[in-house]
């Protein structure tokens, strides 16, 4: 179960070890495929762990690292300023 637009929804699918392409490298990710309106990716912290990856919200950016080279791309802020907390 995947928590999307705040609403609880099954996985339908799961494909595992999808290579995603950052910048030049390739990563091995696993995708849960969830019914959403929106178009967005979700990464999860094993993630993180796999590839020490640091996200620094502050400068928009995520740092990672894939078999000793380092990269570093900009994050892309898709959330809407009338969030209620």
């Amino acid at each position: 179960m995947i928590i999307v637009n705040s609403q609880k929804n099954p996985t339908l699918e799961i494909i595992k070890n999808a290579q995603l392409k950052i910048i030049d490298a390739l990563v091995s990710i696993n995708i849960h495929i969830v019914n959403s309106t929106k178009k967005e990716l979700l990464i999860g912290l094993n993630w993180f762990f796999k590839y020490k990856a640091d996200l620094i919200l502050i400068e928009n950016k995520l740092k990672f690292k894939i078999q000793g080279r380092k990269f570093e791309v900009k994050i892309i802020n898709n959330i809407s300023s009338n969030i209620k907390i």
